[in-house]
């Protein structure tokens, strides 16, 4: 049988560092995720005839665990990367069909075309175009079609939260519990995917009143799955489309009696200040160097 090809090392460490360990914990992690996928599956259910997307499938990390399964269904990948959808085109396909896609829908699938889409380390990322990929995503599932999408629980955001604690704590006053005031919270906003991405919270409590909107949330956990050897750090959704017509402003939409919104409204705020102020402090830092760096340069001139 011959080997499945790894893709280059560039390619490999855009979704995860290695660690040095090439392409061993590559690997590790791939299967890792295709454990945790099966073992979210309804019972019973099987892939024969089925129609799936990785959606934000990198170099296939994922997808070249499921080759046993493309030979009883049609398995799709997508992702913004060019040069990932360019070397899967090339060597894992077929039998996996890919395409690349842009940072907002559509996608080039017809509607109700797929039964499942997982999105591993997507939605953790999609700061601004959030509810637009979700009701692509409705879109494009059939009636009963299933996401597993994973998320960063608000755990995940303690440091963040402690470097912008509600300020009633210094007044005395009554503190809201962490889970209340994390509802979607993106930091590093506009961060470039070269570092990264913007990195974005979710609270089950808001998963469940905004994604439960266009699906029927199955499970969630906020912590607990694996998408790396040893570290189950982040959530997880199982979500069924429900059979409704759904718009980015209704998924969008915030309800002004519900109290957790307008605290995580609040944190996201203060959060915002906390940013603001370490961006301010890092470029007077940077102008005091470049100063000193061009008064030194200025005297050995001289």
């Amino acid at each position: 049988m011959t080997p499945t090809p790894f893709p280059p090392i560039e390619l490999a460490t855009r979704v995860g560092e290695l660690y040095g360990a090439d392409f061993v914990l590559y690997e590790e992690i791939g299967r890792s995720v295709r454990t945790e996928i099966l073992a979210l599956l309804p019972p019973g259910w099987t892939f024969d005839g089925k129609r799936v997307l990785d959606f934000g499938c990198g170099a296939g990390r994922t997808l070249r665990h499921f080759l046993e399964e493309a030979e009883v269904g049609s398995f799709f990948g997508c992702d913004i990367d060019g040069p990932s959808i360019a070397w899967l085109g090339s060597n894992l396909s077929p039998p996996f069909e890919v395409f690349r896609n842009e940072e907002e829908p559509p996608l080039p699938l017809a509607a109700a075309s797929l039964d499942l889409i997982w999105a591993i380390s997507v939605f953790t990322h999609i700061s601004d175009h959030w509810a637009a990929w979700l009701v692509e995503l409705h879109r494009v599932l059939r009636d009963d079609g299933l996401l597993i999408a994973t998320t960063l629980g608000p755990g995940l955001s303690e440091e963040w939260a402690d470097a912008t604690p509600d300020p009633r704590a210094a007044r005395g006053g009554q503190v809201v519990d962490e889970a209340d005031r994390i509802g979607m919270n993106v930091v590093h906003h506009g961060r470039s995917w070269d570092q990264g991405g913007p990195a974005v919270f979710l609270s089950g409590w808001w998963v469940e009143e905004h994604w439960g909107r266009a699906f029927e949330i199955l499970s969630l956990r906020e912590d607990g799955f694996a998408t790396m050897p040893g570290w189950r750090g982040q959530g997880v959704v199982v979500a069924r489309k429900r059979p409704v017509e759904i718009t980015v402003e209704e998924l969008e939409r915030i309800d002004p009696t519900e109290a957790r919104e307008i605290e995580a409204l609040r944190h996201n705020i203060r959060q915002l200040h906390h940013e603001s102020q370490e961006g301010r402090a890092t470029s007077t830092w940077l102008e005091g160097e470049r100063a000193a760096l061009a008064e030194r340069l200025s005297e050995s001139s001289a």
